[in-house]
């Protein structure tokens, strides 16, 4: 992740109190799945302000987030004291930069953060730090995601995607950048890594959203967060939800979605 491109800059407070946990039923699964029993450490790559890292830490001794912003970690930092969680320790660098100094681990986790990375690179240097028997999980949570050339998706969700790209242009932003599409399927990632292989877990679900939520949440992404809009933020929040109050006149908003996980063994 290049610092160059400010991704999240400015998005920080919206990421901590407008991304979406992820399920219980997530963390039941992965705990079942490694047999987690509050033994050995969590590497967290790409925390954020803790999605993981928090609700993890009490299957664990102890627990290291690492994300590249510093932001986040700051964040992250009240989070976890808001939630009583003192075995987590907050590192400023990116995931490329992992090696032997911060240990080994029993797991690795990666949430809404492994497209961002050098991928097949970190999945070596995470194998190398992850102890006999541990594994690694990447999860993508489909809650809030754009779309951004679907069309298979609720309405209120294509209303929401087209009045961004009426405000902010038909490519989609990813800070000072913009996206790209990684260039191979996690699968096949995982498959060619020494770890050699994965394994698959699906969960779906509804999730309710209210304009409040939905602006929090966009204001936390790298492609609408409140900087791009410049001077225009206030002209597109009242576009957005004037649009949205025509399907919805109640403000709620439901929406299918899903929890897509992959999981490897060392």
């Amino acid at each position: 992740m290049s610092n160059e491109q400010e991704l999240f800059k400015g998005a920080a407070q919206y990421y901590a109190k407008y991304r979406q946990k992820y399920t219980p039923e997530f963390f039941d699964y992965v705990s079942s799945y490694f047999n987690l029993d509050g033994k050995g450490r969590l590497l967290d790559l790409g925390c954020g302000t803790g999605q993981l890292a928090i609700p993890f830490a009490k299957h664990f001794e102890k627990v290291v987030g690492l994300d590249p912003e510093e932001g986040m970690l700051n964040e992250a930092e009240k989070e976890a004291e808001q939630a009583g969680i003192k075995n987590i320790k907050w590192v400023l660098r990116k995931a490329e930069e992992i090696g032997d100094d911060i240990g080994s681990f029993r797991l690795t986790t990666m949430g809404a953060s492994f497209h961002w990375m050098k991928q097949a690179e970190v999945l070596q240097k995470v194998y190398n730090l992850t102890e006999k028997n541990g594994g690694v999980v990447i999860v993508y949570d489909s809650s809030g995601s754009i779309g951004w050339n679907e069309e298979n998706m609720e309405q209120w969700k294509k209303v929401r995607r087209d009045t961004i790209k009426k405000f902010l242009g038909e490519k989609r932003r990813a800070g000072n950048s913009f996206y790209k599409e990684p260039e191979e399927d996690y699968e096949d990632l995982l498959d060619d890594s020494p770890f050699g292989g994965h394994e698959e877990w699906k969960h779906d679900y509804i999730r309710t959203w209210t304009l409040d939520t939905i602006l929090g949440f966009l204001y936390s992404t790298s492609f609408a967060a409140p900087r791009l809009f410049g001077d225009k933020l206030g002209e597109f929040e009242k576009e957005l939800k004037t649009e949205l109050l025509k399907l919805e006149p109640n403000g709620i908003f439901k929406e299918q979605a899903h929890i897509e996980v992959l999981l490897a063994r060392k």
